[in-house]
């Protein structure tokens, strides 16, 4: 038979259910109560009552508290003492808490079959629950067709989902905002520490019901001012979902483990969609690209959090005219970068033309860059179009910006303020239409200090300016990056490979990278034409890899009573070598980062068989 409840309609503790028993039930807000309030209006011990099951009655047995509890009957407030009733439906109030007394519900027929109109559960007011909450968030998802957009949808959908003041959705450590979405104005971007300390040590979502108990807030003017009273968060792959809510919404909803439960599920759904969408996002911009260009481009490979707002920074830019500026050692997919950009935005059907300073000689910098006219030099046989007005109407990417002279640079300036040019040895002025990106490895603002830069041109230059992260500052990328590359080549070279060996993964993963994506890509090609086999394992790749020593934390010295003979411990790397490769010496000798000649001699030496 279905159970009799008591149910907390209105208070802190809105939302709770308890089965009664036939025994006695205290209510208060004391430890050992049979249904212990947070009410602070409430006594420690408030009340006693009994369900008479047989009657389907509720008889209150004792009131102890301070406060009267009181019951509305024919519109009328009356005051309950020991002895009186209450009827299924009926409610009464202590302190600021209401609970209702509920009867078992008749159980529904069962039927032989169930109907369900999915688009009428997820919009009509009758079917917002929290799974068609769910649902609606996967609707919405489903139709974004970027990382920014699926970020955006999902922030404002918490806002009436859960429903919430504010969300946000943050970077994996916990340091960058992805997006944000507030049903008020914010006055500044006051978080739970302590919640996201434990989120991110523990990677388990937790709900925190009194964020003014946290010391760290409880003196916060904006958490004060905008009467926060909850917050919860949520992990997921390459992000935290994190919400929090005031009094009167925590008065209207229900904040609980089947709370906590809805937000940890939209994390994940988030995450999932959000690495869909940015592979959607890539795969359109190299379908632009390549219609353009006649051969399809690269894509930006990784789900690290420096990738992720890269890829936020990228689409955000792409639909405004402003130049932008991408510092980055060399290696790290500045050209990608600013082609992306130009693909996702409004210019995408016009040109998109690169250019690199630096190899262009000193003597042919201004005509490569603003045209020259026939007869302008010797060797000038024709009129020459530069970049900029074959870039005309759509974007240059100027890479190596800082090694330009500094009779080009004052070119430059006047191109970018005036938006017209005149070809070397010409004297017309052309009109030109051009979205600037340029990148750079060099520190722009050393070189305008020492007088090899313009100041004035790095103004022009750094409206908009992000730094492409370097390798070894995304090694969880290392192994989708390496695996992407070992299949690119795999179809060119017939070699299908199907994953990447833990112990390569390891050597690659403790590289530093120097030359960055552009040196992993030339590695994994090496490896892809001298191995074999589906699987892109260590002896494929070179030597010097192997040599690398790992990249560590500086220790102390290490105590004299400690240090060993080097024999002794080379001859333990050995042994240790050829068990980790099941006696196969050419792989030991790989993974000792020597040749096997040396490892034959060695194991002569040591009487090593």
């Amino acid at each position: 038979m279905p159970p009799f409840l008591l149910i907390v309609q209105a208070g802190p503790d809105r939302g709770r259910q308890l089965e009664l028993g036939d025994g006695p039930l205290t209510i208060g807000r004391g430890q050992g109560e049979g249904l212990q309030l947070g009410d602070g209006a409430v006594s420690r011990h408030h009340l006693t009552i009994q369900l008479d099951r047989a009657a389907g009655r509720l008889r209150v047995v004792e009131v102890a508290g301070v406060n009267p509890v009181w019951s509305v009957a024919e519109g009328q407030r009356l005051a309950l003492k020991a002895g009186q009733e209450l009827a299924p439906g009926a409610a009464f109030t202590l302190g600021n808490t209401t609970l209702g007394f509920a009867a078992p519900e008749p159980a529904a027929p069962v039927r032989g079959t169930v109907e369900l109109d999915a688009a009428r559960a997820i919009s009509s007011p009758e079917g917002r629950n929290r799974l068609a909450a769910l649902a609606a968030l996967g609707d919405k998802l489903a139709r974004c067709g970027s990382l920014p957009g699926v970020f955006r949808a999902a922030t404002a959908w918490a806002l009436e989902a859960l429903p919430a003041t504010r969300a946000l959705l943050l970077s994996p450590d916990g340091s960058d905002i992805l997006s944000s979405a507030s049903a008020g104005p914010v006055c500044d971007l006051a978080l739970s520490p302590a919640l996201l300390a434990r989120v991110l040590r523990e990677r388990r979502g937790f709900l925190l019901r009194d964020v003014l108990a946290e010391p760290d807030l409880a003196d916060r003017r904006s958490v004060q001012l905008r009467g926060i009273v909850g917050a919860m968060a949520a992990p997921a792959e390459g992000l935290i979902f994190y919400a929090e809510w005031d009094a009167p919404r925590a008065v209207r909803a229900t904040y609980d483990e089947q709370a906590l439960l809805l937000l940890v599920c939209a994390a994940q759904l988030v995450s999932a969609s959000g690495e869909s969408a940015g592979e959607r996002q890539q795969l359109t911009a190299a379908a632009k690209l390549s219609q353009k260009s006649g051969s399809a481009p690269g894509q930006i490979i990784g789900n690290s959090p420096a990738i992720q707002r890269l890829h936020v920074f990228l689409e955000r830019v792409a639909a405004t005219p402003t130049t932008v500026l991408l510092f980055g050692e060399s290696g790290t997919g500045k050209e990608l970068a600013a082609g992306m950009v130009h693909a996702l935005s409004p210019r995408a059907a016009k040109p998109f033309v690169a250019v690199n300073c630096a190899a262009i000689p000193e003597g042919l910098l201004e005509s490569e860059l603003f045209g020259h006219e026939k007869g302008a030099f010797t060797g000038a046989v024709s009129q020459h179009e530069g970049v900029f007005v074959r870039a005309h109407g759509g974007t240059l990417f100027m890479d190596e910006i800082g090694e330009l002279s500094l009779p080009a640079q004052a070119r430059m300036l006047r191109v970018l303020e005036n938006r017209t040019l005149t070809r070397v040895g010409g004297t017309k002025e052309l009109s030109v239409d051009v979205r600037l990106i340029a990148a750079t490895h060099r520190n722009l603002p050393q070189m305008v200090e020492s007088g090899r830069f313009r100041e004035d041109l790095l103004y022009r230059l750094s409206v908009i300016q992000t730094t492409i992260p370097p390798l070894r500052e995304r090694r969880d990328d290392i192994p989708r990056l390496a695996l992407h590359f070992a299949k690119l080549f795999g179809e060119s070279l017939g070699r299908r490979i199907t994953d990447v060996s833990p112990a390569a993964l390891e050597v690659l993963t403790r590289y530093r990278w120097p030359g960055n994506v552009r040196e992993l890509r030339n590695v994994i090609e090496r490896a892809m034409v001298l191995g074999d086999g589906p699987i892109l394992d260590l002896d494929d790749l070179p030597p010097e890899l192997m040599r690398a020593a790992p990249i560590a934390p500086a220790e102390a010295p290490p105590d004299a009573r400690l240090v060993r003979p080097l024999a002794e411990l080379e001859r333990e790397a050995i042994l240790g070598a050829l068990a980790a490769t099941d006696g196969n010496k050419a792989r030991a000798a790989a993974l000792l980062g020597i040749d096997r000649t040396t490892l034959y001699r060695k194991l002569k030496d040591y009487a090593l068989g």
